[in-house]
């Protein structure tokens, strides 16, 4: 019955296009199913699997993302606006269960009980416009819909977005746990009249069991500097914010993610990419969204920050401006020497997820060319800290290099834990244009670098199949460090059905799927933890 609910009226009508489309052979059938509303929640509903899960994989995955895009005759206009979902597979000997929530946030609370989308900050406006309350209310407003990723931190389960700002939820059962706005902790080097509830969505594991990540400090006024800076917050004092290094600049940039390279003199540096797009706080608070508050001057260039965590002064060289979203890796490459692989783009990765430009195929195809060539690239930095200077090489130039006919692009990359922060020789990552002029081509592939030259060794698959980001858990004892499993989520574009994947991490291979009792669309960012208590680094 719950598979059978999620076949509405409306998706059924999607679906008959849908129908028409596969029998044609078409690209990208059932693509724009991914942004339909899945109103439908489970609470751990066991799975029938299809091939064989590792007895070896105990523990859980988590994976959020939006699930809902419209409320009371209103419409969210971008991807990463939808209310906040939270899906959890379990793992036990051999089997699995299925759970999917909507975070309990005030954001959502409060839009269900005025049955309309209420006032907070949004990536763009939605249709028809919200009512504005005016800038102040922005200090009152339910900023907490945390929709990119999870972190666990003190036995909660950290829902998180590029803010400062955490939900909680108990990670058995996905209730609410707790709620800690960024605004309100507690800094006491916060300078004066910043506003610091921006930051990056990709933190670290401290070896302390901290929580690591980068904020951005905004000023309100004109004059002085604003400040980047990595902070920690330790599980056992989870309402205190310790910075531990930082660069004050003119204007802090919006910063997705950063790196953080482990030094073998025990000294780790972090790696902070402060690309041209910078918050109108002002413009903020009057209008709530991202797109009437970024600013990108045409004379701004990109900043690359090598931030010492001892506190040594920082190293900042410019760069011609690029954007990008997410770091793939960064380490001490020699004595005097800081490298970074990242996937660098010419224009930020935001306009090209709203929706009128994903669910119309033309719009989406073409988003990169329309933008001179704003492939999300990965290219490899090193920094000379002697003298400044920096080599850019980009990874994949060739198209023999990758299976595309249009452009090696990648994005959502995972490496082995054991890897972070240092040299490594492969990435897995999400590949869209896949033996395709299509950007709705998407295959999950293998990525080895350490050879002759970088390539692909393996892929995952499937037409008008469409994958989530990956995560990878390792085998026990394996000393291979692309033995393991795969973990993702895909939507068949034909049949309208969500489905778990497990993957032989190496060849790339399908072990077992599962079909959900509901739908999930569209997902960010997910961790899987482990039952033995070993919490991987989220990258």
């Amino acid at each position: 019955l719950l598979w059978w609910s999620w076949y509405t009226p409306a998706r059924m009508r999607v679906l008959a296009l849908v129908a028409v489309g596969a029998a044609l052979d078409r690209d990208d059938v059932g693509y724009e199913l991914m942004f339909e509303d899945v109103l439908e929640e489970v609470d751990n509903v066991p799975l029938e699997v299809k091939g064989t899960i590792p007895s070896w994989l105990r523990g859980t995955f988590y994976l959020t993302g939006p699930g809902r895009w419209s409320l009371g005759g209103m419409n969210m206009t971008h991807t990463f606006d939808g209310f906040s979902k939270i899906h959890k597979w379990q793992f036990r000997d051999g089997a699995v269960s299925f759970s999917s929530k909507f975070l309990p946030s005030g954001f959502l609370n409060n839009s269900l009980a005025k049955d309309e989308i209420v006032w907070g900050v949004l990536a763009q406006e939605t249709v028809p416009p919200r009512h504005n309350p005016g800038p102040a209310a922005m200090a009152t407003a339910p900023n907490d819909n945390q929709n990119v990723n999870v972190f666990m931190l003190n036995g909660s389960l950290q829902l998180l977005s590029d803010t400062t700002s955490f939900v909680a939820v108990e990670p058995s059962t996905l209730h609410f746990a707790s709620e800690m706005r960024g605004l309100y902790l507690k800094n006491e080097s916060n300078p004066f009249a910043d506003i610091c509830q921006s930051g990056s969505a990709h933190p670290f594991r401290g070896s302390d069991g901290s929580y690591v990540s980068l904020r951005e400090a905004n000023k309100l006024t004109s004059g002085g500097s604003e400040r980047m800076a990595v902070y920690k917050i330790h599980p056992d004092t989870v309402n205190t914010v310790q910075d531990i290094v930082h660069v004050d600049m003119p204007r802090a940039s919006y910063t997705h993610a950063f790196g953080l390279a482990h030094g073998t003199d025990g000294v780790d540096t972090a790696v902070v990419v402060a690309q041209p797009i910078y918050s109108n706080m002002l413009r903020m608070m009057a209008y709530a969204t991202m797109d009437k508050a970024f600013e990108t001057p045409e004379d701004a260039n990109t900043t690359v920050h090598i931030m010492p965590m001892d506190g040594s002064p920082p190293l900042s060289v410019d760069l011609p401006a690029f954007f990008f979203s997410h770091f793939i890796n960064s380490w001490h490459s020699g004595q005097s020497e800081v490298t970074f692989d990242l996937d660098k783009s010419k224009a930020t990765f935001f306009d090209r997820f709203s929706l009128d430009v994903q669910r119309n195929k033309t719009a989406r195809d073409n988003w990169p060319l329309a933008r001179g060539s704003a492939y999300s690239t990965p290219t490899r930095f090193t920094v000379d800290l002697a003298t400044g200077g920096v080599k850019e090489t980009t990874l994949f130039p060739k198209l023999s290099q990758c299976l595309s006919k249009t452009w090696c692009e990648m994005d959502l990359f995972r490496i082995h834990p054991a890897d972070v922060g240092k040299q490594y020789c492969g990435f897995w990552a999400w590949h869209d244009y896949w033996n395709s002029t299509s950007f709705g081509s998407w295959a999950v592939v293998r990525a080895e670098l350490c050879g002759e030259e970088p390539k692909i060794a393996a892929a995952w698959y499937e037409k008008n199949v469409y994958p989530s980001e990956v995560t990878f858990v390792p085998a026990p004892g394996a000393t291979d460090k692309t033995e393991g499993v795969l973990i993702f989520k895909v939507l068949e574009g034909e049949t309208g059905l969500s489905k778990l994947v497990l993957a032989d991490a190496k060849s790339m291979e399908t072990l077992a799927t599962a079909v959900l009792p509901i739908g999930v669309p569209f997902t960010v960012h997910g961790d899987f933890i482990a039952d033995a208590g070993d919490e991987p680094v989220v990258v």
